[in-house]
């Protein structure tokens, strides 16, 4: 795997989670695996915001590890066999992902993907964004930083770069990630990347994506510290349609979608972008098959049936 670095990157950890991971990573080491934090929360870390979300991948079978950093750490595994991932879950109500290093492939555009193991250098080329390839290592040489994409000069360019040609074809929910992550750091989009955007929505391949993954895109903008330019972003893409053929952009309405309380799910968030109707909104959220106690929730605050 090439580009790697050493840096002095423990001290970005919060120690609470540097204590965690490197408990991990002692594990790994002891069982000849190789391992790093991966992804998002080293973009994050090395960006200097605290992540939401800690992921580390494995390479090699990740269960025995996942079996006995759970045991030093006193958490709980939940398994997610078709991913080939697990979640540990801590009694503070944080989680960490483990997952075993794996390269992807695409039955059809727009379902989620057939795995199979791989090295660290195959997983990251399966990955979304050049920024959300980056590995700190946990084993063997800790703190080595691997950026086999150039990730790191892409975010010091602010620069948001796909890393393949086919990855809003195979997966096209990347297209409303592009938009978040370009709006949320500011960051501009690649000239090709931009280009492959246009030419997915061209070829209509979000309609290839349930109902359901759309949803959660949406309520993912939604929790964005502030939406608004993402809802922008994806509105000039046209991106809304996939959603709603039906919905319209309105400034007014997105700044009270910007002003109302951030959530996780976003439940005031939603009434406000999906309202004032509560007929509609109860359509709406009933035709993404959203969970009825998130219905009720979303159409309480409207002062809609319960």
């Amino acid at each position: 795997m090439s580009n790697s670095t050493k840096k002095a990157t423990s001290p970005l950890l919060p120690p609470l989670w540097r204590e965690r991971v490197d408990v991990v990573g002692k594990v790994a080491e002891d069982l000849c695996l190789r391992s790093a934090v991966v992804g998002g929360c080293v973009r994050d870390l090395f960006l200097g915001f605290v992540p939401r979300d800690w992921d580390v991948v494995v390479e090699g079978q990740a269960a025995l590890l996942v079996q006995r950093a759970a045991k030093a750490l006193s958490a709980r595994v939940v398994e997610h066999p078709r991913f080939m991932t697990f979640t540990l879950h801590f009694a503070d109500g944080t989680h960490l992902d483990v997952a075993t290093a794996r390269a992807e492939s695409y039955p059809t555009p727009g379902v989620l993907p057939v795995v199979r193991p791989a090295t660290l250098a195959e997983d990251a080329r399966r990955r979304d964004f050049t920024a959300n390839a980056l590995y700190l290592q946990l084993s063997f040489e800790p703190g080595v930083l691997l950026d086999p994409t150039g990730g790191q000069a892409d975010m010091n360019a602010g620069v948001l770069r796909v890393l393949h040609d086919q990855s809003f074809v195979d997966d096209p929910t990347r297209l409303f990630r592009a938009a978040r992550y370009s709006s949320r750091y500011g960051w501009a989009v690649e000239g090709k990347t931009l280009d492959l955007i246009y030419r997915a929505v061209a070829e209509d391949s979000p309609k290839s994506v349930s109902l359901v993954r759309l949803r959660h895109e949406l309520f993912r903008i939604l929790e964005e510290e502030n939406p608004a330019p993402a809802l922008r972003v994806t509105w000039e893409w046209g991106l809304w349609k996939y959603w709603d053929p039906t919905w319209e952009f309105n400034d007014t309405q997105i700044e009270k979608v910007k002003a109302a309380p951030r959530q996780s799910p976003p439940l005031q968030r939603l009434a406000v972008f999906l309202g004032p109707n509560p007929v509609t909104v109860a359509a709406t959220l009933k035709r993404f098959s959203a969970p009825i106690e998130l219905r009720k929730s979303v159409l309480g605050f409207l002062g809609g049936e319960r």
